[in-house]
């Protein structure tokens, strides 16, 4: 399977690669179409703050706006399927409840992964992770990947890695966009965004309504999103910036599918009525304060809500959830940016502040005619987290970077019984880590570095993870056994620009973990147990190439090889499920084929793995498997119209399995097969 797919995209690399040639001649300079930033790019992910690549000890990428435009990607988190290091499951094949992995955790990868919006974070406090159809794709600018632990400078969840996913900001001027997207399994996607500004003061908006059938019975799924961002030039020391979003949906939940549905009719649902919706908000306001010679003092505010319905009408037990989690957050930091004894140095301090509340409600029966409420949970968590960091040239091209972070957490939990209001359970946890971060880099020639960093990182358990069922009465209680998880890191690499036309990269990385966080299916006192691993092992390499073979043909190419077993009872050698040992990609962008017409193709390829929850390995790998995904594009004037095909072979493929009734039974999520969309985009 893999070789012949594989022979097939060169095939379609070599055609493209004709095309480009034949449209080659006279191009305008090399474009960044496809393929990583060039290393003098900045990013915000690796320090808080804006600083070229190639002084960061870590392996980080960036995908280019010319590279979201050029892919057939209709989510972000569809973006990230052919980077290296990373692995994507989607199990309803919306985006909605995708689960992103860095560096090998499976099925905890999710809660492993710290994902920003323009540096804040979205990741929830709970098991329901990151909302990826609340981050527009239309809205993005680029996406900067940390590759390892960035735990000192942003604390709990960045353990495997940080996605931050930088939107658009207004400009001055006015201009406006508005789309019509339209696909397979009934997909249509209406969007308008418009910005209007003038010097010390610009704003932009943006409005969209995405459906879709599904591919699966009742695997609907109809989203609206709205959101904006007003920037403010108070003084010429003093920037101010507004941000709002509020996104709503609604979706089916059609549910795993046996192995034997899973190959007799993988469209069918295992719940066919199975229900949720959800609303996510958000407001911030930041500010940016330069004091000159005395450094930079930036922070935002913010608030979020997320609320979320659940309606599960099982004639046996029908029952309804309702989640609602508001956080107020505080992040306010120092930065200064001033050389030290005659060589660079930057210097920053900061505190990451925030107060989350969660009520979860329960009801037995349905919404018709009326549910009978029987639980009410709330926690409170408050978490406290201050780091210091500091970057400086040691010697001509040779950067030092350390950093430090403590950071405490506190959980009041309590269970009430409905309808009697009594109080069943009440507990506080309260927990303390310490996380730190030592790099090396050598800027050995212009583009090219060499790198080493060790770093410790830690993962507080989510508010879910604490919890845990009797299953015999029912009876709810805290799991107060379950520690912090924590880990020493180690990485080395290199970037090298062979030349001007041709780079390439290559990590090695290892992770040594203590009291993993992992949910255990075998039978216990307690179901919905989490628990924690005594010791896992996560290491292995990734390498990446890009090569612009012309000023109008780019190719890239990636793979990662990655192994993450128990090492102690009882599980001790045994994989971690839901991590493939390989993964990799081939990509090419051709632009101006003919005047404005530009192709692109990605070849993806996830090794097998074990299915989630199998950590005694017992059950068999869930297959491997490849896709080759295409598109079409031509600009002319203020018109931009495309066409493209995902899994153009029609691979028969889930990326998402799972031992179901524990640990003895095999089920699957099956991924779409081939798809198409087509659109087409006014600019004014």
């Amino acid at each position: 399977m893999f070789d012949k797919k594989a022979i097939l995209f060169v095939f379609l690399l070599a055609a493209s690669f004709i095309l480009g040639v034949s449209g080659a001649g006279h191009a305008e300079g090399a474009e960044k179409a496809g393929g990583e930033a060039l290393l003098e790019e900045v990013v915000v992910t690796g320090s808080r703050i804006e600083e070229e690549i190639a002084d960061i000890p870590a392996n980080i990428t960036v995908i280019s706006e010319e590279d979201i435009r050029a892919s057939n990607a209709k989510t972000v988190v569809d973006l990230l399927r052919s980077e290296e290091g990373i692995v994507v499951r989607d199990l309803l094949g919306t985006g909605k409840t995708a689960q992103v992995d860095i560096r090998g955790f499976g099925e905890s990868g999710a809660s492993n992964t710290l994902v920003l919006v323009d540096g804040r974070r979205v990741n929830a406090i709970d098991l329901s992770g990151v909302n990826w159809s609340h981050i527009a794709i239309d809205r993005v600018e680029r996406i900067e990947i940390l590759r390892g632990t960035g735990t000192v400078l942003y604390g709990d969840n960045a353990v495997g890695g940080v996605i931050n996913i930088i939107t658009r900001d207004p400009e001055e001027g006015f201009s406006a966009r508005a789309s019509i997207t339209a696909g397979s399994f009934g997909r249509a996607k209406e969007q308008i965004s418009v910005n209007a500004g003038r010097p010390g003061l610009a704003a932009s908006a943006s409005f969209s309504y995405d459906s879709t059938d599904g591919y699966r019975e009742n695997n609907d799924y109809r989203a609206k999103d709205a959101s904006g961002r007003i920037r403010y030039q108070a003084l010429d020391t003093l920037d101010l910036n507004l941000d709002f979003s509020h996104h709503s949906d609604v979706y089916g939940m059609p549910g795993a599918l046996s192995e034997k549905d899973y190959l007799n009719n993988r469209r069918s649902a295992k719940d066919l009525f199975d229900r949720s919706d959800s609303e996510d908000s958000f407001l911030s306001l930041g500010f940016d304060a330069a004091a000159g010679d005395y450094g930079t003092l930036l922070g935002e505010l913010s608030y979020r809500r997320i609320n979320t319905k659940s309606d599960y009408p099982d004639p046996s037990f029908p029952f309804l959830t309702e989640n609602d989690i508001e956080t107020y957050g505080f992040t306010p930091r120092f930065v200064y940016d001033h050389p030290l004894f005659g060589r660079g140095n930057t210097f920053i301090a900061g505190a990451d502040l925030y107060l989350s509340d969660q009520t979860l409600d329960s009801f037995s029966g349905t919404f018709t005619p009326v549910a009978s409420p029987i639980g009410h949970d709330t926690i409170k968590r408050e978490s406290m987290g201050f780091y210091v960091k500091n970057e400086t040239e040691i010697l001509d091209n040779i950067f030092l970077s350390i950093g430090a972070r403590t950071e405490n957490v506190q959980d009041d939990l309590e269970k009430m019984n409905l309808p009697s209001k009594t109080i069943a359970l009440k507990e506080k946890v309260e927990t303390r880590e310490e996380a730190f971060d030592l790099g090396l880099s050598y800027a050995y020639k212009k583009d090219s570095t060499l790198f080493l960093r060790m770093n410790r990182s830690f993962r507080y358990p989510l508010t879910d993870e604490l919890i845990e069922i009797d299953q015999t009465t029912f009876a709810t209680g805290i799991n107060t056994d379950l520690k912090p998880q924590t880990g020493m890191h180690y990485d080395v690499g290199i970037r090298h620009s062979f030349n001007s036309r041709l780079s390439g990269r290559l990590t090695l990385f290892r992770a040594e973990i203590k009291n993993e966080i992992f949910y255990d299916p075998l039978p216990k006192p307690y179901i919905g147990t989490n628990e924690n691993h005594p010791e896992t092992l996560h290491q292995g390499f990734e390498a990446g190439l890009t090569a612009r073979i012309s000023d109008k043909i780019t190719l890239n190419g990636n793979y990662t090889y990655q192994k993450a077993t128990f090492e102690a009872d009882p599980y001790n050698g045994n994989d971690i499920p839901a991590v493939p040992r390989h993964k990799a990609a081939v990509g090419i962008r051709v632009s101006d084929i003919f005047p404005g017409l530009a192709f692109s193709a990605d070849y993806i390829f996830v090794g097998d793995s074990y299915l989630i929850s199998d950590q005694a390995n017992r059950l068999g790998k869930l297959d491997s498997y490849s896709v080759v995904d295409t598109k079409l594009t031509y600009r002319k004037g203020f018109v931009e119209g495309f066409v493209g095909v995902n899994n153009l072979l029609d691979e028969k493929y889930a990326q998402y399995g799972v031992a179901g009734a524990g640990g003895t039974i095999r089920n699957f999520y099956p991924a779409p097969e081939r798809t198409w969309t087509a659109g087409v985009q006014f600019r004014f």
